[in-house]
């Protein structure tokens, strides 16, 4: 923050002669340096997916999930995994933790020496004050003189300066000194201060710090010259107590800053008035940093409870159980606890919500669930596939306030299901604008045109770097079937890792056809890791048709 609203400071009013101009806007800076960083703007996310190309692009899933009250089935397909990988729980890395612990321990320690170095110099500004010889100017200040050879300076109302100065150079001093104190400079480094204290880290703040203090010294000169004092010998006085050895960060010194940019400054011509307008960038770049610092607004169909819920994933201790996870999107349902009694081994199993159950839950009622196994014959309205997975992989779960859940054309009671295996299902039936289910446990004839439903072809993108018109972080895209693109807006979003689309999940899919082949279309300037990674996962998965085509 501090780096971006003081460079455009830098470039376009440093040089300027607007001194007090400028000294509000470094002190605008210093103040929004610390104010902005606290304000948090929300701004709704924009979709990176068209919802149609990606619904192209999608493969094989369970039926479109409705909002009207008529849910299908709880889970989302897909999205098997091992449980280590369904716990939901992010597992801090201890490494990370460790940096960080340190990082923040270092932090306070800096701060603490900040503020140690900055009240020491006080009480050491507070002793010279008390010495020496006190007296009053004509405007009321108070001079404290002292012996000794050292550049005079300048804190609150005090003005410390030798007693050799005070009776040879008092004139040209008090009138410098009397400047710093009318324009209330001590105040401005005691800002400064504070906020070195905080961001002691920031190399920005010292450079912030050297042009403030620059700009002081400017404005007082400014005001020496204007007092009638000959430019010629008060140039020659600032030479000649440039050696001057006694200095406060807080005070304001008459050989404080460079004496070549001060001397230069005196007569340099006046800035164009029409130039001051520069200073509007400012404002600007506070915009822009707030904009850029903005967080991404919650989901307005979701609350956060349910949106909390809805990413839970939970496991079956019991043997044979399906590793779920349990999410639907759109309605944030979720079945906690209350599905560990399901088991894949069964064709049927009743879900009913607890008493205790959450409301959106309970909403919906109770339900029969279904699994089924490799070739079972599956009728979805106008879709109709044969299933090649070992088993449907998720629970379909009916609830019967919306669906007629029959078993080989007659009805089912969700409190007297029969206890069937789950390779007793040879064909189910699901009607989505008629909600109706029927299952089949009678040998049926499957027609030749009936396909299974996975693709054994896959084509994976690697883009390298993240598109930056894309919205996403991912470098990795797939997309069912053999196909020549490296845009990846002809790609579904995926991931390397389990945090939007494991790309092993499609791969290990693909893997259970023999006839499965994989391409692998790498853009330009993806780097070799990526490249070696992807051939690790085609290994591990056990991809062994697969080929790189380069752009």
């Amino acid at each position: 923050m501090l780096a971006v609203l003081y460079g455009g400071f830098a470039l376009l009013l440093s040089r300027e002669t607007f001194h007090r101009l400028n000294r509000m806007a470094l002190l605008t800076v210093l103040v929004a340096s610390m104010v902005l960083p606290l304000v948090r703007l929300t701004l709704q996310k924009p979709e990176f997916l068209d919802f149609k190309e990606a619904e192209l692009a999608m493969p094989e899933m369970t039926p479109e999930v409705k909002n009207d009250g008529i849910a299908n089935p709880y889970i989302q397909s897909g999205r098997i995994a091992n449980p280590t990988e369904q716990t939901g729980q992010t597992i801090a890395n201890p490494t990370q933790e460790d940096c960080f612990v340190v990082g923040e321990a270092v932090y306070l320690l800096g701060l603490l020496v900040s503020l140690a170095i900055f009240f020491v110099g006080l009480f050491r500004l507070f002793m010279e004050i008390r010495g020496g010889v006190h007296t009053k100017d004509e405007l009321g200040n108070t001079v404290v003189i002292h012996g000794g050879d050292f550049a005079p300076f300048s804190f609150l109302h005090y003005i410390i300066i030798s007693a050799s100065d005070y009776e040879h150079l008092r004139r040209p001093i008090l009138a410098h000194e009397q400047a710093h104190i009318r324009l209330g400079h001590t105040y401005d480094l005691l800002l400064l201060e504070a906020v070195k204290a905080v961001q002691w880290f920031n190399p920005f703040i010292y450079l912030l710090g050297r042009d403030l203090k620059a700009i002081h010294e400017y404005e007082a000169d400014d005001a020496v010259l204007s007092f009638g004092i000959d430019a010629k010998t008060y140039q020659l006085l600032l030479v000649t107590k440039a050696v001057g050895s006694r200095l406060q960060t807080v005070c304001n010194n008459l050989s404080h800053h460079s004496l070549k940019k001060r001397i230069k400054m005196m007569h340099t011509h006046k800035s164009n008035r029409w130039l001051m307008g520069k200073a509007l960038i400012l404002p600007a770049f506070m915009a822009l940093a707030i904009v850029a610092w903005a967080k991404e607004a919650p989901s307005p169909n979701i609350s956060p409870e349910e949106e909390r819920l809805s990413r839970q994933k939970i496991s079956s201790p019991e043997e044979g159980a399906l590793p779920v996870e349990v999410q639907v999107p759109g309605l944030g349902l979720v079945m906690t606890d209350e599905v560990q009694g399901l088991s894949k081994k069964k064709m049927l199993n009743a879900f009913i919500p607890k008493d205790d159950a959450k409301d959106f839950i309970k909403k919906h009622g109770p339900a029969i669930t279904v699994f089924w196994l490799k070739g079972t014959w599956v009728v979805k309205d106008d879709d109709s596939y044969i299933e090649e997975h070992p088993d449907c992989g998720y629970p379909w779960a009916f609830h019967t306030k919306y669906y007629k859940v029959m078993l080989d054309g007659k009805p089912l009671d969700i409190n007297n299901l029969p206890d069937l295996p789950a390779s007793a299902l040879k064909k189910i039936e699901i009607a989505f604008k008629n909600p109706t289910v029927n299952l089949i446990t009678k040998p049926v004839q499957i027609p030749a045109d009936v396909k299974g439903n996975i693709n054994p072809e896959l084509t994976i993108l690697l883009t390298g770097t993240p598109p930056k018109d894309s919205g996403a972080k991912t470098t990795i895209w797939e997309r069912r079937g053999n196909f020549d693109g490296f845009s990846w807006k002809n790609y579904t979003i995926c991931s390397w890792k389990w945090d939007v689309d494991d790309i092993s999940v499609h791969l290990k899919e693909v893997a259970i056809r023999k006839d499965h082949n994989v391409r692998i279309n790498v853009c330009k300037g993806v780097p070799q890791e990526h490249i070696d990674r992807i051939a690790r996962l085609m290994k591990e998965n056990g991809i062994t048709n697969y080929r790189f085509v380069r752009q």
